[in-house]
């Protein structure tokens, strides 16, 4: 992975995310073109417009060049100008959301493809809530059955809005799973991974539950990879 993979708890474009994200810009190699990808959000397809419409006044408030690239559903994912829409940008900036519609709208697709080309080319990926989960080996799914994920940090599971997780629920889910490591990740909270080198940005924390470790990382805290 060549460029910059951010996991964000969520709360995207909400006040208290700019300290978050005028630190991602930072990280941008030269002027940031960011492209919103409301997917996660598609199974209401007038409410993922919007949304993806929301982000991208909150990044041109920053300074950002945006667009809100509309892949919504298959047909849209599978749309090869949507696509080269989004390799024209070097932020990829996914939305909270599904993530079982997410991953069966994503798999195998060119929008996929041009995310995946984004970051090989020392690009941004920066991906909140329910889209953050698809970086994981599994994504977290109910207490009972964990969901698909692309498996982009092998051996991981994301966990999104970490401080709203019952204590019951995360144990069940660490019993069913106890060859992963759980990565809490709380809300307008973020974790950069660069060169798998990662730091913890925000305002909440980081929680990482594996076989060995129980640890919890603030802002500014470098986070060992389980």
């Amino acid at each position: 992975m060549n460029g910059i993979l951010i996991l964000i708890g969520g709360g995207e474009f909400e006040p208290e995310m700019k300290y978050v994200d005028r630190i991602l810009l930072d990280k941008v190699i030269g002027p940031p073109r960011i492209a919103i990808l409301p997917i996660a959000a598609g199974t209401d397809p007038v409410r993922a417009l919007a949304l993806a419409e929301t982000g991208a006044a909150y990044f041109r408030a920053l300074g950002a060049e945006v667009d809100a690239v509309p892949v919504i559903d298959r047909d849209s994912a599978m749309d090869e100008g949507l696509a080269a829409r989004i390799e024209a940008a070097n932020v990829i900036y996914m939305t909270d959301g599904d993530a079982a519609y997410l991953y069966d709208t994503l798999q195998f697709s060119n929008a996929w493809t041009a995310i995946g080309n984004v970051i090989e080319l020392n690009g941004v990926v920066a991906a909140s809530g329910a889209s953050a989960t698809m970086f994981g080996e599994r994504s977290p799914g109910s207490a009972l059955r964990s969901g698909p994920a692309f498996n982009i940090l092998p051996g991981s599971v994301i966990v999104p809005n970490y401080e709203t997780m019952s204590s019951l629920g995360m144990r069940v889910r660490r019993f069913r799973g106890r060859r992963f490591a759980y990565l809490g990740i709380d809300r307008h909270t973020a974790l950069f991974n660069q060169n798998f080198q990662f730091t913890v940005v925000g305002e909440g924390s980081v929680t990482v539950w594996s076989k060995t470790r129980h640890e919890v990382r603030d802002d500014g805290d470098p986070l060992v990879w389980p």
